[in-house]
Order: structure tokens, then sequence, then C-alpha cells
């Protein structure tokens, strides 16, 4: 979702690319974005750093904060991060408001979400996502968030947060107005019990003053679905 074509690169750029396998790596994964600066990411549902580590070498920002639910997750992005002045790791759920929840962790840790998950997820997928215990963690609104750590504004935000994406925007009205660029996770299933699929959240968003630019990154079940 955009404010706002795609990356360009220069010839010096071309020829980096040509001899540095991580950042062909992150040049596949943003060529489709607009056209622009990105010195401000935020990374929410950030697991173990890939796309935050991917966008440090892409776009060089001047900051970009990590927000995990996880606590064993959050303590892995505080070591691989450690040395970047630029990186901040933030240990909540982003939620409809502020306080503490309940996260739902699941043997595919991947999976774990404020939503439980629902009992017909594992069988289409393949995979053992059965839940194996609850946490409760810290959670903020996205409002809250951008306040507490003084974000001025976002260039691209990612969000992976396993079907609670409804419960951020929610919680984000003002944040979202200062975000430019949204990556987000969108379902087309109830992979989650009460999760919005992709036609709410998109109509949410549209009503926020954003835009479709392209839906990418497909995975299906093993019924062949989205």
């Amino acid at each position: 979702m955009s404010r706002r074509n795609s990356i360009r690169l220069s010839t010096w750029e071309k020829l980096r690319y040509l001899l540095d396998r991580p950042l062909r790596r992150a040049h596949r994964t943003f060529k489709d974005f607009p056209f622009a600066p990105y010195n401000h990411i935020l990374d929410i549902g950030a697991h173990e750093g890939s796309f935050t580590g991917l966008a440090l070498r892409r776009f060089k920002p001047k900051n970009a904060w990590l927000v995990e639910a996880d606590p064993e997750l959050a303590g892995i992005l505080r070591d691989r991060f450690a040395n970047d002045s630029r990186c901040r790791v933030i240990h909540c759920a982003v939620s409809k408001s502020s306080g503490s929840a309940e996260l739902h962790i699941n043997r595919n840790r991947a999976s774990t979400s404020l939503l439980p998950i629902s009992s017909h997820t594992s069988r289409a997928f393949g995979i053992d996502m059965r839940e194996i215990r609850t946490v409760t963690v810290p959670a903020r609104s996205l409002n809250d968030l951008f306040d507490r750590e003084k974000i001025p504004h976002i260039d691209l935000c990612k969000v992976d947060i396993q079907g609670a994406e409804k419960l951020m925007i929610q919680g984000g009205d003002v944040a979202l107005a200062k975000t430019r660029l949204l990556y987000i996770e969108v379902l087309f299933d109830q992979f989650y019990e009460g999760c919005a699929d992709f036609g709410e959240i998109n109509g949410l968003l549209r009503d926020r003053g954003f835009k479709l630019h392209l839906l990418t990154d497909f995975r299906r079940d093993t019924g062949g679905c989205d």
C-alpha cells in the first residue's frame, strides 16, 4: 500500500549487484517498490530480522525500528542488531490499544499471533501450526508506539503479524497518516480466528488514504488457495 516508477539502479549499483549476493537478494525483494528515499523504516513483526537486514543493505536508512511480540525472538533481534546504532528493537505486540495482550505461541514459530490459529490451518499448509502455549506480553497501539519512540514519520512500514493487521490499523490512525508506504501481509482465508481478510484490510487502508500498489509474494496452501 502506497501514498504515491520502481527502484532504479545506478551504474555503480549494477556492478555491486553482480558481485554481492545479499545485495542481489535485497534488490529482488524491493525491485517493485516506488522509487524514493527510505530513511525511516519500521518492521512490525520483525521475527528474526531478515526484512530489516535486507532493507539496511538496500536503502541505507537513518533509522530502523524492529517490533516483535515474541520475547525469545525479541532477544534474538537485540543480539543481531546490537552493534548497529540505527536499529532499535522494541518488545511488544502492536494492537488496537496499549496495555498487555495474550500471545499465542505456535509450534511453527512464524505463525505465532495475537489471534488463536484456526483448526484447519495446519492441514491447509501441511505444517504443524498448533498452539503450544500463551504468554502475556506488552501491547502498544501504533499511535502509542509512534509517541513513545518519538517517530516523526515512516517511509516504509512492513507488517507481518499473522492475522492481527486489523487491530493495528484500528489503533493507528494518527501514525498511519505519518506513514508513506505499507508492505503488509494479507490473508484470503480465515487462518486465524477472527482475522480480517484482504478485502476488509484493503477497505480499511483505503479509508485512511492508502492506495494499493501491488500484490506480491503469494503463498498458497496445499490445496492451491492463497
